[in-house]
C-alpha cells in the first residue's frame, strides 16, 4: 500500500512516500520561499525519483494539525485536491503525535510543544507501550505550566523528552520545574516531518480509520488570530451599542 505523506504545520515542508513500512523517499525544504510555491513540485518530483505514478498512490496522509493556519489551509488544500482527481482515501494525522513519533528511543514520556504565541503552546504527552505511541496527555492549545503539571500529575520518575519549536522559548521554564528530569530532542527530531505522517496514516488506515476528501478537517486546536480579532471587534460594537 503506498501512502503519500503531507506535512505543511511548519516552517518546513515535506512529502514523503511510504510503501506499507518501508520507506521509499522524503523531501524537507526548510526556506523563505511559500509552501503553495513548493509542496505540488515537490509531490512532481517525489514520485519521478521513485519512479511512482500517481495512479499507484493509495492513500494520503496529511497532517491535521496543530500548527501554522496558513501551512494547514495549503496542505489541505493541495492533499484534498490530489484525493478528489483519483478517489483516493485520506487520513489526518495529529500533527502532535507524529512529531512524537520522530523519537522513537522507546524510553520516557515523549512531549511535543509547539510555540501558540499568546504565551500558550499545542503541547501533549506520549509513551511507547508494545510498540505504539500511545497519549498520556491529551493534547491541546494551553500555558506551558498547565502543560507542565498535567506531566507531573500522571507521570512518576520518567525521564521527560520535549521536541518541537516550542523548546527554545520555554526550555529555562521547563528545566526550572522539571530539573534532572527533563531532556531535549536533538534539532533534528524538532521538526515535524511527513514520513512520521506516512507512517501513522499507514496505521490508521489499517484500522479503518479514512476519511474521503469531502469530510475531512484540519484540527486547528483553536481560532486564528483574525477569528478572534473579527469577535472581538463585534463585541466591542454590540457593546457601545448597549443602553441599560
Amino acid at each position: 500500500m503506498i501512502i503519500l505523506g503531507i506535512e505543511t504545520t511548519s516552517s518546513a515542508v515535506s512529502v514523503a512516500l511510504l510503501d506499507s513500512e518501508k520507506l521509499m523517499g522524503e523531501y524537507i525544504v526548510n526556506t523563505k520561499l511559500s509552501h503553495l510555491e513548493k509542496l505540488m513540485p515537490m509531490i512532481h518530483s517525489l514520485l519521478e525519483k521513485c519512479e511512482i505514478q500517481f495512479d499507484e498512490v493509495q492513500g494520503i496522509a496529511i497532517s491535521e494539525g496543530p500548527g501554522s493556519f496558513t501551512g494547514i489551509r495549503i496542505g489541505f488544500s493541495a492533499a484534498k485536491a490530489l484525493a478528489q482527481v483519483k478517489n483516493i482515501p485520506m487520513v489526518g494525522v495529529p500533527t502532535l503525535k507524529a512529531l512524537a513519533y520522530n523519537y522513537r528511543d522507546g524510553e520516557g514520556i515523549i512531549v511535543p510543544i509547539l510555540d501558540a504565541r499568546r504565551n500558550q503552546v499545542y503541547g501533549g504527552a506520549y509513551r511507547w507501550e508494545d510498540g505504539k505511541l500511545m497519549e498520556c496527555v491529551t493534547g491541546k492549545a494551553m500555558a506551558i505550566d498547565e502543560l507542565i503539571e498535567e506531566i507531573q500529575l500522571k507521570t512518576t520518575h520518567e525521564k521527560i523528552i520535549f521536541l518541537g519549536d516550542g523548546v527554545k522559548p520555554y526550555s529555562e521554564y521547563i528545566l526550572k520545574h522539571l530539573g534532572s528530569r527533563a531532556r531535549f530532542a536533538s534539532p533534528f527530531n524538532c521538526t515535524q516531518r511527513a514520513s512520521s505522517i506516512a507512517q501513522l496514516g499507514y496505521e490508521m488506515m489499517q484500522e479503518g480509520k479514512t476519511q474521503d476528501y469531502k469530510n475531512i478537517k484540519p484540527n486547528y486546536m483553536r481560532k486564528s488570530e483574525a477569528e478572534r480579532n473579527s469577535e472581538n471587534k463585534q463585541k466591542s460594537q454590540k457593546n457601545k451599542g448597549y443602553r441599560p
